[in-house]
């Protein structure tokens, strides 16, 4: 089959996404992918961020023309995500055609203008709170009228795709029957694949990692804190995003020289830094976003065999019960690290639980069988009549 992909950020960008995932192992299945991005821009968010990321056989990245892409406007990243979307749906009607598309993945509510009828299948793929982020993005948290218009919009995309998937039960439950959870995971050759012997010589153990965005619905605060009493323990804090400036000046107004933030690294090295840490993070705040969310490097520091620590957000708590470490605040994170590095059996007794859990359940070979199940269930429930491709 082949999958069209309009991506609103950047596919070779430093935040290596669910979708990245997605549709690299569908090209190891033999499946074609057509990504469509925005050009580059100069953001600090992680998302136009770009690094080397090589492309799986049978992926194409096709950049697209976007007027008044460089104008500055005010909501900078709504007007350039609404830019683009008018820009996808010029170029759509041809792509489709031309390359004889059999699904559409879309997955965020500017896209509900692409929901353009014919013989492909729809996908709306939901991995995060979307209206909770337009809220953020608009500067308009618990404005009635943005909230109605948001849930208008992501309620038409559920009503007309003919698939719907969402990464959390928590999100599912917002969305309603329809919608199906195909959670995120791990790919466990890259996370055994790795190699954290030369980090753990340039950052003195032991030391306690996080890697991710550097964005609003990360608690730095509370890591910050914990670092400040944890004197003889390293904190790698890796990753980039719009908080990351904010971070960096905190560390150095306060002296914290057992902080380091060595800023975004290729996907491909990613898993180098998960190995070299003891303790790893999830330090979300507890906001809608964060409650919503299914992390993906939950999955891949268990992947890893590493011991989490998390903030009590829901899909973590449902998830990793049985061998995550859960801390609410900046002293139950200090106490946290503190025993899980005193007892080096009991790190390892719950990264075995973590790994054994992953590898049977949350790894994306077998969460793209599954999306892939869905796509075909429901490519078989649609007429032949409307599955005939247009002369």
């Amino acid at each position: 089959m082949t999958f069209l992909f309009p991506y609103m950020a950047r596919w070779r960008a430093a935040n290596w996404t669910r979708y990245h995932q997605l549709f690299t192992h569908l090209c190891y299945k033999g499946h074609r992918v057509i990504v469509l991005e925005p050009p580059p821009l100069d953001l600090a968010e992680t998302n136009f961020i770009d690094l080397d990321i090589p492309l799986p056989a049978g992926m194409s990245v096709v950049q697209l023309s976007v007027p008044l892409w460089r104008v500055k406007a005010p909501w900078h990243k709504l007007v350039k995500k609404g830019l683009y979307t008018l820009a996808c749906r010029s170029a759509m009607p041809k792509l489709l055609t031309t390359h004889l598309v059999d699904v559409v993945v879309l997955y965020n509510l500017p896209q509900w203008t692409l929901l353009i009828q014919g013989p492909w299948l729809t996908v709306f793929d939901v991995a995060d709170d979307l209206v909770a982020i337009l809220e953020h993005e608009l500067g308009w948290p618990g404005n009635r009228v943005a909230r109605q218009v948001a849930e208008a919009l992501q309620n038409q995309m559920v009503e007309q795709c003919q698939v719907v998937t969402a990464a959390s039960s928590c999100l599912r439950e917002r969305l309603g029957e329809k919608t199906v959870v195909v959670p995120n995971g791990v790919c466990l050759k890259e996370a055994t694949d790795r190699n954290g012997e030369g980090l753990r010589v340039q950052y003195r153990p032991p030391i306690v990692g996080y890697l991710g965005a550097f964005e609003y619905f990360v608690d730095f605060d509370m890591v910050l804190a914990a670092a400040r009493s944890c004197k003889e323990v390293t904190f790698l804090l890796v990753g980039a995003g719009r908080e990351l400036a904010t971070v960096r000046k905190r560390v150095a107004q306060e002296g914290l020289t057992n902080v380091f933030l060595p800023g975004p690294v290729p996907h491909q090295l990613a898993f180098n830094y998960i190995a070299a840490m003891d303790v790893c993070l999830i330090p979300f705040r507890r906001s809608a976003v964060g409650e919503a969310a299914c992390p993906l490097k939950l999955f891949e520091y268990a992947g890893s065999k590493k011991p989490v620590i998390s903030t009590p957000v829901r899909e973590v708590q449902a998830i990793g019960k049985e061998f995550v470490t859960f801390a609410s605040d900046a002293q139950e994170l200090q106490q946290a690290i503190t025993e899980l590095l005193r007892f080096p059996q009991r790190r390892a007794a719950l990264a075995a639980r973590g790994f054994e859990l992953v590898q049977h359940l949350y790894n994306w070979d077998a969460l793209t069988e599954q999306f892939l199940r869905l796509v075909c269930t429901a490519r078989e429930g649609v007429s032949p009549g409307r599955l005939q491709r247009p002369e």
